[in-house]
């Protein structure tokens, strides 16, 4: 009798302790277009063949705070952010976004029609880095970081 006591104890542990153990659920990893359209962002650096351009005169401080918001219908809101170049412009302008060539890469038109296509290098929660190894046909290699606001 003793014996089947032990074994019921045992078992009785045992279901306690299955019952017990959760699964943990394993989250799927943000698709590019989720963590896209995450966050607002903002240009931190501009390389051109290697060297940052992200100073005067290439950049002007009234331009370093402009955002950008990738919206889910494929719409793109440009910002002018707190300090404009010009005081008579918009504060906001629109334009459009794509990804093309199996989502290696961005395509970003503004209300102009200019566009830019850049190889995505990094797209994570933080980060954007785009490159163009011709940049407007420069025949210059450019880098663009965004980071995250």
């Amino acid at each position: 009798m003793k014996r089947h006591a032990n074994y019921l104890l045992a078992a009785a542990l045992t279901m306690t302790e299955l019952a017990s153990c959760k699964k943990e659920a394993t989250t799927p990893a943000p698709s590019k277009t989720d963590l896209l359209l995450a966050k607002t962002w903002q240009v931190t650096d501009i390389k051109v063949a290697g060297q940052s351009v992200f100073n005067p005169p290439f950049v002007d401080a009234c331009d370093k705070d402009d955002l950008t918001k990738f919206n889910a219908n494929k719409s793109v809101t440009f910002d002018e952010g707190s300090l404009k170049c010009d005081p008579t412009a918009a504060q906001t302008q629109t334009g459009s976004w794509d990804f093309t060539t199996n989502e290696t890469k961005l395509k970003i038109t503004d209300s102009s029609g200019a566009i830019v296509e850049g190889t995505i290098g990094t797209l994570n929660s933080t980060t954007l880095i785009l490159t163009d190894p011709d940049i407007f046909g420069s025949g210059r290699a450019a880098e663009v970081t965004y980071t995250a606001q």
